[in-house]
């Protein structure tokens, strides 16, 4: 592995992780129901980050993604576990992508089933292009947006809600339930913690301290930006800009062509959409690859001969958490919980020195990502209602506890009879 990313270079990476089209679109979604609230996203994102500073220089000196760290620990079995568990909350990512991509292209004109259709053709597309041509092209995209929606900020009336975000961030908190706040809080956070796509750039730093210094500078940059989005959205609100939107999830790119027009080139707001859609795919085909690795990791490379198909059949997970129908971050936060609530726990015990028996630690992952699984399943079939995120959660958990403490006794009271 090349360790040679000084603070500044891995900061640099993790915000370009943190700050995608589920990010910006989300927040802006967000921000159209809970006001300045919907930045909620992103600074949760960056509590993550802080959080990751303490665990960071561990990281760096166990030099391995999270599914090889397992695999270290408690074997090759939890290695192909953990893997293909990453699989899912990287889904829930790419179906953020998928929902960007079928924003745009609805606000071009095409209906919802041919726009679906377009973004998994495309996403799948990109994601067999030079990886070094694709990510520099697709950023740059990205890059794009940003600058034009610093711009919207700047030009319109979204400054002082800005330069009041924090205020008007605590005062809308109370548009969210607690259950939403805790299963957006606790699921975000884990990720950042747990992620392998977060822990590839500690592992490329230079030293301990590289990646230390650069989880706590991407901490301060998220909390700055965290609140762009909304501010955007707002000011568009109050000044009457959001006229003719047909979708909360349009909102982030129905600013940004307002602001471009604004810039005096309003005759080309369907190429500069089309360049927001390139980097919806960029990021899509990022994650689509990463994705395939990691099926590949759980299979011991046996998918690596078949590739193509390995992409597609990661695609259709995506898709089918995208055709839900579901809030670009309430997606991704409800399969996020499925993750932690498998892991954490192991994780946890892993991560400070104090790692658990391999068959405690298996019963553990697999009971809480079943139990957490059959909630997300129910509640995808209307069985269950509101509040179904912060159950499944809470059960997935506390069935991995329950496990956990039983096949600790069985272990102990095995030991005391060869005794």
């Amino acid at each position: 592995m090349d360790r040679a990313l000084n603070s500044m270079q891995v900061a640099a990476l993790l915000i370009s992780a943190s700050y995608g089209i589920g990010f910006l679109f989300g927040s802006g979604e967000m921000a159209l129901t809970h006001g300045m609230a919907g930045s909620i996203y992103g600074l949760v994102t960056a509590v993550g980050m802080l959080l990751l500073t303490f665990f960071a220089a561990r990281l760096w000196r166990g030099g391995r993604a999270v599914w090889d760290l397992f695999g270290q620990v408690y074997g090759p079995s939890m290695k192909h576990g953990v893997a293909l568990l990453s699989i899912i909350w990287m889904a829930g990512v790419l179906a953020a992508q998928i929902h960007g991509g079928v924003a745009i292209l609805r606000l071009l004109g095409l209906g919802e089933w041919l726009a679906f259709a377009v973004v998994l053709s495309g996403v799948l597309i990109a994601s067999r292009l030079n990886l070094g041509l694709a990510s520099t092209v697709f950023a740059l995209f990205l890059l794009g947006s940003g600058f034009v929606l610093l711009y919207a900020l700047l030009s319109g009336s979204g400054g002082p809600f800005y330069v009041r975000g924090p205020v008007l961030f605590a005062q809308a908190l109370s548009t969210f339930s607690v259950a939403s706040l805790v299963s957006i809080t606790v699921a975000v956070v884990a990720l950042v913690v747990t992620g392998a796509d977060y822990h590839q750039f500690l592992l490329a730093a230079r030293r301990p301290l590289d990646a230390t210094l650069g989880c706590l500078l991407a901490a301060v940059a998220l909390v700055a930006l965290s609140f762009v989005p909304a501010s955007v959205v707002l000011g568009l609100q109050q000044d009457g800009g959001l006229v003719g939107l047909g979708d909360n999830k349009q909102v982030i790119p129905f600013a940004l062509t307002h602001a471009a027009a604004g810039l005096g080139v309003a005759a080309m707001g369907k190429v500069f959409l089309i360049g927001i859609l390139g980097a919806a795919l960029g990021s899509g085909a990022a994650i689509l690859r990463a994705m395939t690795s990691a099926l590949e990791t759980a299979t011991d490379g046996r998918a690596s001969g078949e590739r193509v198909w390995s992409s597609v059949l990661v695609l259709g997970i995506g898709a089918a958490l995208a055709i839900r129908g579901q809030g670009i971050i309430d997606t991704m936060v409800s399969v996020n919980v499925i993750y932690i609530a498998s892991i954490m726990i192991t994780f946890g015990f892993m991560i400070t020195g104090r790692p658990l028996p391999i068959r405690c630690a298996v019963w553990g992952v697999l009971t809480g990502f079943t139990v957490s699984s059959a909630v997300y399943v129910l509640s995808w079939a209307r069985v269950i209602g509101g509040n179904a995120d912060l159950l499944s959660l809470i059960a997935g958990l506390g069935a991995s506890v329950v496990v956990l403490a039983g096949v600790g006794v069985q272990l102990r009271t095995q030991s005391a009879r060869k005794a």
